[in-house]
């Protein structure tokens, strides 16, 4: 025995440390892209992230960061290594979870074979999920879900430890206790871990109740769930109320000041405690004992959660949703900025507002006021919150978003009828095709049965899917394997298990099933609650801007824990042979399956050298001119901007301005602060004109106004709220609105011409005009839109202000004054001069050419011009999000090498594009539409020979796609049609451009029949015929 226990801590430690190395061998070295660079930042510096905070993760990875040893550059490094080091943590966890589980499933007297097994079913399935696709990659980036997995890890083994102790130690209970502490702490993490409660309820009660009929197996489970809810809804949302209701009370009531309520609230809490285990011990009353103390375990864990208020306090650069007290700390828990939706009753997409009372009051928002001492009301939240009619809210309401893309692929995909009330059935396929198919399960199957690529997948044959690499299997459901084209075949993210872990796990889910069936049921449960329940509750949307793998990792620990006992189950079902060879030989037989795992999975995890979202985010800095303010828009092109910005002090002149989040009072309040070496933003809103629930959005109203409203008369008007700038909305309902109108939607900006010349955007004021005339062109002005007005009207040109090229790609993206843009690197700038252009999203206004070859061409590497982060390397692995971000840096390049042609600059032209192909090579980032500008600009430029090299790699690439999607049949092939004609699309574009420059100034005049001869349309006419194409490139 004592020889079991020494290898059991031994080989844990030992999974540890190959976790660890894996990790730490692979782990980025910097930024990487969506939320790490928010992350990274708000732990190095200690800042107020997104609802509901990490404050726990914050404060390690703060700690870890110090090892940097002051070298900026390097404290993303340890940052990202916090996750690694959880995740390598989370290993040894597992696996003592499993062979706790596991020696359960053994018969007979113990011997040195079954220790084999039963270690063996340990490193197995503990270095299946080391090396699992969604695990790992959470591991090598500075996020939350690593840490959350050693949380999970770690509570349900405490809990395990509870139960093996309980029947002989009497302070087992301290191990119940852990669990809740850890629970407690988890929630400074990411509230996931709550997930495994159901769990250790059902362990808690097995364990103490041995007589289980239906009945009290009924009641278990769903005390369970009871238990889940007061934890997560209950206890921690009325005790911030209850901080909330002292704090007004105690000051504006009493007199008291701020936050001498939360302290009088905090005192009673801890009076309640004292006095309740004092009842408790005094009455002989232990359970009432034990569930103060693990309320507490909690509370202390939470109490994390004071570091946000104190941080927010003092006003950090970043700090979202302002919690700096126990009101806004609740709404800040609640996740409020996100909305809300249904879950298990509600509405649909198409529901129709109640007739008699559309809407229903919100909670009233205070907010402390210097000047009074008092909590004052500054939205009442009068009828804020949709009331659907009763005929239209119904049971289990999945379709639910009526934002347009959404509903349109309700429609198209799904085939809701808009005009009908969508039914309970309908809504139950919905959920089982694409929330649990296509938002779980397909997850669930890239970690233990293979993955075609890491291309986002919506419904495509050849993008996402999960596969074996078992031919006929992979057929049946996603067409031919053979002949792949080599952009699909030589894919990093295509990793074949040949559904190894898939066999293991079900082998041991169903041995345990046979054998162990309460611990069976426990580990379903689990099971359960960290995948499917994660579905029900977050009511996914089609589609999500990003693969959401990361959230269901906790069911892929628990599917583990079965690949584990798989082992196990093969040891036993040989029962009649059972030795120490054979328990050595299953194990090295199955421990194949982790080694294949890691083979496959290895070369698209390893991000060791990689520096693509840093170096892309200083390209947006380094397109501003010193003082600039840069709106930005999504995650992408704003945490890595925050993370260059605040953690390496790089360009912190630049204002950064997320679009996105200028429609919420913090954001403005965040933005007119003043930051590092940037002077805050010039809004002349005070925060009583757009506090939140006040001119949230102003409505147009058509009132035959003639003429231009001069900008600052229409923000005049736009702060006014008496009566005549009103309307009433819902008037006849009970819940009437009072809502702002705007009768003009022509607006004019008078241009101040000593201001333009004063900021270097021209230098005759002759060729200055005189005004803007801005036409806008919605019906509504959000107050983000308020904003941006308001900045431009007040601005005088002093600040050069940028949009980000990542902004959008239509008109409405930046706000109609698409004409004034002047592209300098990948940021338009904001300039006096009209220069209306192609406007496809690409080509607004137009080129600096000076400034983009100066910024684009960089042979050194010099700082503070376009470097690419190592993308061009080819044991660099470029994951989707990165290849994406290739799509705007190609277009911006032809655009500008187009540019410089046209100004008699093709030497340059050509630098700028050799540049572009250099550093994003076809050979790692393929062929796509934005190719074919830099064809086109290779053509004009005069660079005949690479333009036409490149023309023959695309038409290799588009023939091979060709030829696969050829051996397509039936409903397959009709489900490739949209590759089908995207493929002879480009075929058609390479044909005509090919045919306009390369046949020199008559390729567009030539005669029927040299037109045909041309190989391109030769090409294209083939497939075209092929797959009953009529129309063919024009002449």
């Amino acid at each position: 025995m004592n020889n079991y226990r020494f290898w059991n801590n031994t080989l844990g430690w030992t999974t540890f440390v190959v976790a660890l190395i894996t990790y730490t061998l692979t782990l980025e070295p910097t930024v990487s892209f969506w939320d790490c660079g928010e992350y990274i930042t708000t732990s190095v510096k200690l800042e107020v992230g997104h609802p509901p905070g990490a404050p726990v993760f914050q404060l390690i990875a703060n700690v870890m960061s110090q090892l940097a040893l002051g070298d900026v550059t390097r404290q993303a490094y340890w940052v990202n290594f916090t996750s690694g080091l959880s995740s390598a943590l989370s290993i040894p966890f597992l696996f003592w979870t499993i062979t706790m589980l596991a020696k359960k499933l053994v018969r007979g007297e113990e011997s040195l074979g079954q220790n084999i097994a039963i270690l063996g079913s340990g490193l197995v399935g503990a270095l299946a999920f080391t090396w699992s696709d969604s695990f790992w990659y959470s591991a090598v980036e500075g996020e939350v879900y690593a840490m959350s997995s050693f949380f999970t890890a770690a509570a349900f083994w405490a809990a395990l430890k509870w139960e093996a102790a309980a029947d002989h130690d009497p302070r087992a209970n301290r191990w119940l206790l852990l669990v809740a502490y850890l629970t407690g702490l988890s929630i400074g993490v990411h509230i996931l871990v709550f997930l495994i409660i159901p769990a250790v309820v059902m362990i808690y009660f097995y364990k103490n109740y041995p007589k289980v009929t239906l009945r009290t197996w009924v009641v278990a489970n769903a005390a369970a769930v009871v238990v889940l809810a007061l934890v997560f809804a209950v206890i921690i949302p009325v005790i911030l109320r209850l901080f909330g209701l002292f704090e007004i009370t105690a000051v504006n009531s009493i007199g008291l000041p701020k936050n001498s309520g939360s302290a009088l609230m905090a005192l009673a809490i801890v009076a309640g405690v004292y006095f309740g285990i004092r009842w408790a011990v005094k009455t002989n009353r232990p359970l009432v004992e034990q569930g103060i103390l693990a309320v507490v375990m909690i509370l202390i864990g939470y109490s994390s959660f004071v570091v946000l208020a104190v941080r927010s306090n003092a006003n950090t650069p970043i700090d979202e949703n302002n919690p700096e007290d126990a009101l806004s700390l609740l709404a800040y828990y609640n996740r409020e900025q996100y909305g809300d939706w249904p879950v298990l009753y509600g509405q649909s997409f198409n529901s129709k507002l109640d007739n008699q009372n559309p809407y229903s009051d919100g909670a009233p928002t205070y907010l402390f006021s210097e000047a009074t001492g008092r909590y004052e009301v500054v939205n009442e939240a009068r009828a804020e919150k949709p009331n659907y009619a009763k005929s239209d809210v119904g049971f289990f309401p999945r379709m639910w978003s009526d934002q347009a893309d959404h509903v349109e692929n309700y429609k198209k995909i799904f085939g809701a009828n808009p005009h009908k009330k969508i039914t309970f059935s309908e809504h139950f396929k919905y959920f089982l095709d694409y929330q649990v198919g296509q938002m779980w399960f397909r997850y669930f199957m890239w970690n233990f049965a293979g993955r075609q690529n890491d291309d986002q997948n919506r419904y495509e044959l050849v993008n996402g899917n999960w596969m074996t690499g078992i031919d006929f299997i992979d057929e049946m459901r996603l067409g031919p394997q053979s002949n792949l084209p080599d952009s699909l075949a030589k894919q990093e993210g295509r990793n074949y298990y040949y559904a190894l872990p898939l066999i293991l796990g079900l082998l041991g889910l169903w041995f345990q099933a046979k054998r162990d069936q309460r611990n069976a049921w426990v580990i379903t449960l689990l099971f359960l609650f960290t995948g499917l329940a994660i579905v029900v509750y977050t009511n996914h949307k089609p589609f999500e801007p990003r693969e959401r793998d990361y959230a269901f990792v906790g069911s892929f620990y628990v599917f583990a824990i079965w690949v584990g006992l798989g082992v196990v189950a093969l040891y036993e079902l040989l029962a009649k042979y059972r030795s120490t060879a054979l328990a050595l030989g299953v194990t090295l037989l199955t421990l194949g399956v982790p080694t294949i795992m890691v083979a496959e999975n290895w070369d698209d995890h390893d991000r060791s050298n990689r520096y693509t979202a840093r170096d892309i985010a200083k390209m947006y800095l380094d397109s501003c001119e010193p003082n600039a303010i840069l709106f930005t828009n999504g995650d992408n092109d704003t945490f890595p901007l925050w993370y260059v910005q605040e953690v390496e002090g790089y360009r912190t002149d630049v204002r950064i301005v997320n679009l996105s989040l200028l429609n919420t009072d913090w954001y403005i309040d965040m933005m007119k602060r003043t930051f590092y070496d940037s002077s805050p933003v010039p809004f002349s809103f005070t925060k009583a004109e757009y506090v939140q629930g006040t001119r949230d959005v102003l409505y147009y109203q058509e009132m035959g106004l003639q003429g231009r409203w001069y900008v600052k008369d229409f923000l005049d008007y736009a702060k006014r709220s008496d009566d005549a700038v009103m309307f009433t909305a819902f008037g006849g309902t009970d819940s009437p609105k009072k809502l702002q109108f705007f009768p003009m939607k022509n607006f004019r900006v008078p241009i101040n011409k000593a201001d333009v010349i004063k900021a270097g955007l021209a230098t005759d004021s002759a060729l200055i005009p005189d005004y803007i005339d801005w036409n806008w062109g919605s019906s509504i002005v959000a107050k983000r839109d308020l904003m941006v007005i308001d900045l431009i009207a007040n601005n005088d040109w002093s600040r050069p202000i940028y949009f980000s090229t990542t902004v959008g790609s239509s008109a409405s993206s930046f706000f109609w004054l698409q004409d004034y843009l002047r592209l300098e690197g990948v940021a338009y700038r904001l300039t006096p001069f009209a220069t209306p252009g192609a406007g496809n999203g690409y080509e607004f206004g137009s080129v600096n050419t000076d400034k983009c070859y100066n910024l684009m061409v960089n042979p050194e590497g010099l700082e503070g011009r376009f470097n690419f982060g190592n993308m061009e390397v080819p044991d660099v692995f470029l994951d989707e999000t990165v290849r994406r971000s290739s799509y705007n840096l190609r277009a911006t390049y032809a655009r500008t090498a187009l540019a410089l042609v046209r100004n008699g600059q093709s030497d340059k032209a050509i630098e700028v594009l050799n540049t572009a192909s250099a550093k994003m090579p076809t050979s790692k980032l393929g062929y796509d539409y934005f190719t074919l500008g830099l064809i086109e600009a290779y053509f004009a430029a005069g660079n005949k020979k690479t333009a036409l090299s490149t023309i023959e790699g695309f038409k290799t690439d588009i023939v091979q796609r060709l030829d696969y999607y050829g051996q397509f049949k039936g409903k397959q092939a009709r489900q490739v049609r949209g590759e089908i004609d995207a493929n002879l699309q480009y075929l058609q574009m390479l044909a005509r451009v090919n045919l306009q420059y390369a046949q020199g100034d008559q390729g567009m005049g030539l005669t029927q029949e040299a037109y045909m001869a041309d190989p391109t349309v030769q090409l294209y006419e083939k497939y075209a015929q092929q797959f009953g194409v009529a129309n063919q490139p024009q002449q």
